[in-house]
């Protein structure tokens, strides 16, 4: 485990010593030692908020049930950091912040959506293969514990099923949500990084000194639009090629969300999406006009009717001192590229023109035969359509991890948590304040002391050897370079391996002790 900022105690002790030859520092016959002695509090361990947001739009099930099957092995991954499992604050969002406009019903949208607020009721799918049952998540309230979360904080648990059990139970949303998904919306709305403060019912989930990690698992892109909007709406037109805005559909958030380069086109001029084919389309094998577009991004111009992902990225970052190192992002979503319009024949138009094609966009992974040519190739039944707005989102964080919708696990984005959260168990470490005189066997010749309270609240202590003197048995310790150390800087710190009867102790505090050398070179073992 390495030492962490939380709970740290720093103390220095200053002594004197009959001078032995060497320059004096103290005053005549005398040289001044110093020892540098610290703790840290290591069951205290780092804190971590994990927002899963989870797109409960159509088609969603075989993606869902892929994070479901991965969440055992994440929280596994958490609890075996070094530090141990984190003090957790665990939430649920969906994508569904509803579509206000004139066509709500015949889009299956509703006005307000679930507006951020965190799902913990118990969730089932009998459709799954083997159907999944939950009934119970056996979330509780607390006296300072909301159950709209999974809270394991300091051995203090708002849950009595297995952590992952509690999880899985309440991540399954479904499929029923508004179809126009509104993620980046609604992870702004839960954590109140759209400056209008959480909903009451997610007010304690967000810890200020917390590391923040979200999750995002969709197949559409963002279409988040900040109200009052007319994208949702006929606004007195037709639902067909004639309205100004085409029909209503997913392409409007890509038509009037994006902006791509034409490369057939012969210029570079970043454009929106078309509605109708230009005269560059192409014909693919059905004999359908297709137009690959590169380059793609949110259209953040006035021509753009989504929110600015900037703006998103400069809510979430203020709310943390330290975003690029408190935050991290996994995102699970349709690969970015490849970007290919297809005009097809309509579906449920009013009014159509004979022959009216209509646009969307190709998936950019999906099953065989389903999915653009230079797609990826997914057999489970998972597809996605190109991520770019979400995409661009993870990547405005240093800490981000992008993965496919179609990929047979989501290991690889939420392995990305497991590593920065061990990173953050680390935080300010306490360095030494100068170089530390060394025994007679040239080794440091500092003493660390473990003292541990098991789980019957029995204490007892042990000395801790140097790394180096007992073939690197844990636990042990090591000096090693540190460059966040508090106060800013570099030097040496102590980092102590983790000892395995520490897990399931309910305390274990480390104390440093260090003899420093007095001076450059001075003292004895300098």
């Amino acid at each position: 485990m390495t030492p962490s900022r939380r709970g740290a105690i720093f103390l220095l002790f200053v002594t004197s010593f009959p001078a032995m030859g060497c320059g004096s520092s103290g005053g005549p016959g005398t040289q001044v030692s110093i020892t540098q002695t610290f703790a840290i509090e290591a069951k205290q361990g780092a804190e971590l908020d994990v927002l899963f947001m989870i797109d409960n739009s159509s088609e969603m099930t075989e993606m869902q049930q892929k994070l479901y099957d991965q969440i055992p092995s994440f929280l596994g991954s958490l609890a075996a950091l070094p530090s141990g499992l984190p003090n957790l604050h665990i939430g649920v969002i969906d994508s569904d912040m509803g579509a206000p406009g004139d066509a709500m019903t015949s889009i299956g949208c509703t006005a307000m959506g679930d507006q951020g607020e965190l799902q913990s009721a118990p969730r089932s799918n009998s459709t799954l293969t083997p159907p999944i049952t939950c009934t119970d998540s056996t979330l509780t309230s607390a006296s300072d514990v909301d159950h709209t979360y999974i809270s394991d904080d300091m051995g203090m648990q708002n849950f009595t099923a297995p952590l992952s059990t509690v999880l899985q139970c309440i991540s399954l949303l479904g499929d029923t949500g508004c179809g126009f998904e509104h993620q980046l919306a609604s992870i702004a709305r839960a954590l109140g990084a759209d400056g209008a403060g959480p909903p009451s019912a997610n007010t304690s989930f967000l810890r200020p000194e917390a590391g923040l990690a979200i999750v995002i698992l969709s197949n559409e892109d963002d279409c988040s639009a900040t109200p009052p909007t007319e994208l949702y709406s006929l606004n007195g037109g037709m639902q067909n090629l004639s309205n100004p805005l085409g029909p209503i559909s997913n392409y409007r958030c890509n038509q009037f969300g994006h902006l791509c380069v034409d490369p057939a086109s012969g210029s570079n001029a970043l454009e929106m999406p078309p509605l109708n084919p230009p005269a560059d389309a192409v014909q693919d094998a059905s004999g359908m006009p297709t137009l690959t577009l590169t380059d793609c991004q949110d259209n953040d111009t006035s021509s753009g009717k989504l929110t600015p992902v900037s703006q998103f990225v400069a809510g979430i970052r203020a709310l943390k001192a330290d975003p690029d190192n408190q935050i991290m992002v996994a995102a699970i979503i349709g690969p970015p590229t490849p970007y290919t319009v297809a005009w097809m024949p309509e579906v449920g138009g009013q009014n159509p023109q004979p022959g009216e094609l209509w646009p969307e966009v190709e998936h950019s992974c999906g099953a065989a035969g389903g999915v653009n040519p230079s797609g990826q190739i997914a057999t489970d039944g998972s597809f996605g359509d190109p991520g770019v707005r979400l995409a661009q989102f993870a990547n405005a964080f240093p800490n981000s991890a992008i993965g496919s919708v179609c990929d047979a696990d989501y290991l690889a984005p939420l392995s990305l948590i497991a590593s920065k959260v061990a990173q953050l168990a680390a935080g300010m470490v306490i360095c030494l304040n100068g170089p530390v005189e060394t025994n007679a066997q040239g080794q440091p010749a500092c003493a660390v002391t473990e003292d541990l309270v098991d789980s019957s609240n029995v204490a007892s202590e042990k000395s801790v050897p140097n790394c180096n003197e007992n073939g690197n048995v844990a636990p042990c310790w090591t000096l090693q370079p540190a460059t966040n150390c508090e106060g800013g800087g570099t030097g040496m710190t102590v980092v102590v391996s983790a000892d395995p009867a520490a897990a399931t102790a309910n305390n274990e505090t480390i104390l440093v002790s260090c003899p420093l050398c007095p001076g450059a070179g001075a003292g004895p073992g300098c």
